[in-house]
């Protein structure tokens, strides 16, 4: 291919500059839109000036070359801030461990004091440890757990710290601050073995405590049963002898009766009641001649009506 000459140079230049120039203000023109989404808000800058702000989405415009658009998160976002160790007013030492839920709510006045998400959690956190500091110290220890009912407020105390941060994050930098809680809750690793021991001593003693006291119930139990069966035998015994006495004396009525109505039958009956008691096929009786008993053996029974003797 032959070499342009000196002549040919600027007319090619002249048939190619309209093109570039076309071909830059379509560049120019597709940098004026711009789109903001639902999840995020924009700052539009010119000269590193801030403009105008966009909260809500859609497609807007800018002057190309000379405004920048700075995108910040609108979302809710959660980061976990560093453990801490703090003193509570009992002078004991524990170890926090918080997290914050947080949101831009002003992204102007974020812009110009925060920038970036990074340094805005760095913030919250020394704001969180400000805050959890100053809490803790002016609680016991057992204000936080405790193993009585109704001593221990932990949600009171967190929600104050939550109220405090909220409040100073808001004025200073344009964040809204919407919970902080603590996820744990711990002590120091050099103290846990002396934590673990009077815990330990605190729960034999209230074990001793209700063994002592329920022996004690025990024995009042047992106390009372015994009393309760004393007198329950008591009676019953006086019940059984009044049984007992009063049968005993309708049985001797009964017998009077009848010895009454026959005395020669009860007689031989009673007889009859001693023979089956002391004979047998092996037994051997010496009796004199008018015993009664051999007298029933020899003579039989006497009549029960013996006739009358006639006049001589």
């Amino acid at each position: 291919m032959e070499e342009l000459t000196e002549a040919q140079r600027p007319s090619l230049l002249a048939r190619l500059a309209p093109g570039a120039a076309g071909l830059a203000a379509l560049l120019l023109l597709a940098r004026v839109p711009y789109v903001v989404e639902a999840t995020e808000y924009a700052v539009r800058t010119r000269f590193g000036r801030p403009v105008s702000v966009v909260t809500r989405p859609g497609l807007q415009a800018r002057v190309p070359l000379v405004d920048d658009v700075v995108r910040l998160d609108a979302r809710l976002l959660y980061f976990d801030a560093p453990a801490g160790e703090f003193l509570t007013n009992d002078k004991k030492n524990i170890v926090v461990t918080p997290f914050v839920l947080w949101r831009i709510e002003e992204p102007l006045r974020f812009l110009q004091t925060l920038v970036t998400r990074e340094s805005a959690e760095a913030r919250l956190a020394d704001l969180v440890a400000s805050e959890t500091g100053a809490a803790l110290g002016s609680v016991p220890f057992t204000r936080l757990v405790s193993a009585t009912a109704g001593e221990a407020d932990l949600a009171g105390v967190v929600a104050g710290i939550g109220e405090r941060v909220r409040k100073r994050a808001a004025a200073d930098y344009g964040v809204r601050v919407v919970d902080v809680r603590l996820k744990r809750i711990a002590f120091p690793e050099q103290n846990l073995l002396s934590v673990f021991g009077r815990m330990r001593s605190e729960r034999e003693r209230i074990a001793r405590r209700f063994r002592s006291e329920g022996e004690e119930a025990a024995l009042k139990i047992r106390a009372e049963t015994d009393r309760e069966k004393t007198r329950l035998l008591a009676e019953a015994y006086r019940k059984a002898e009044e049984q007992k006495g009063a049968g005993e004396a309708e049985a001797a009525r009964i017998y009077a009766k009848a010895t009454n109505q026959d005395p020669d039958l009860y007689r031989f009956l009673r007889t009859l009641r001693a023979y089956e008691k002391i004979l047998d096929d092996r037994t051997t009786l010496v009796l004199p001649g008018d015993s009664d008993v051999l007298r029933l053996l020899t003579d039989g029974a006497a009549p029960a009506n013996p006739p009358r003797k006639g006049p001589n």
